[in-house]
């Protein structure tokens, strides 16, 4: 059986494997929330987990103010100094968790997530408090990995995938269940749509930013390289010469508004 890994001590000990390799991995579900936040010069952005700080410091030069909330602390250590050498004075960094925000009602007019929401213990709670957070008429934007509606047989191997190279990996959603998350909120959905990414993801490196220990390592390249047909053609696994593979994982993404 897998320890349980809570979120904070998984990304405490893996912060520094948030690199830019990672970054260029999600850089097109950037892109997508990025032109969808309609983002003005006056707003206030709540980016919820940003993790290494990425998402956060796209937002800083479109906004009046960006907040960068995790649960964290080796993370929000290697955000500011991503932030710091960016040289951005209106992004601040918080620690707080996604499922309790520590702030105010109507507090922003964005709120981004993107890349985390599979660790969240409650998806539902993390929408509600987002919806409470934010001002009418304002957006929620969330990118994530997730699984392909009505293959329940992709799903259960892709989640056990995760869950051996990350016990703080709770489920993958599919864009139907994003969709009811943020309905059952409150939120008028805009769109819901899978991305694909344009850089794909190298195996062994990926497996290397979840810390898992060799015999886990050892089982998650052995599910990959040993794929289910429909695993293959879900996410373009590809095989190396070396042993290595690539593949790309699902993303969807939603853009919702809370009503004015």
């Amino acid at each position: 059986m897998i320890p349980a890994r809570t979120s904070r001590e998984q990304f405490d000990r893996q912060a520094p494997q948030y690199n830019a390799e990672w970054n260029a991995w999600n850089g097109d579900s950037l892109a997508w929330l990025l032109a969808r936040a309609r983002c003005q010069p006056a707003h206030t952005v709540l980016d919820v987990a940003t993790g290494a700080g990425f998402t956060a410091v796209a937002f800083a030069p479109l906004a009046a103010a960006v907040i960068g909330l995790d649960v964290s602390t080796g993370m929000l250590a290697e955000a500011r100094e991503r932030a710091r050498a960016a040289g951005l004075v209106n992004l601040t960094f918080e620690t707080g968790a996604a499922e309790s925000l520590p702030f105010p009602p109507a507090r922003f007019d964005i709120v981004v997530c993107r890349l985390a929401a599979h660790h969240f213990l409650s998806v539902p709670q993390f929408a509600a408090e987002a919806y409470r957070v934010l001002r009418p008429g304002g957006r929620l934007l969330v990118s994530d990995t997730a699984e392909p509606d009505g293959d329940p047989e992709v799903d259960a191997w892709h989640n056990r995938l995760e869950v051996l190279r990350d016990p703080s990996h709770v489920r993958n959603y599919t864009p139907a269940e994003w969709r009811a998350f943020a309905l059952a909120a409150g939120f008028i959905v805009e769109e819901v749509e899978q991305v694909c990414e344009s850089g794909r993801i190298g195996m062994n490196s990926w497996i290397a930013k979840g810390g898992c220990d060799e015999a886990a390592a050892a089982e998650v390249r052995r599910l990959i390289l040993e794929a289910p047909p429909e695993a293959v053609r879900a996410f373009s696994i590809a095989p190396s010469p070396d042993g290595d593979a690539t593949f790309q994982w699902v993303r969807v993404a939603l853009s919702a508004r809370k009503p004015d």
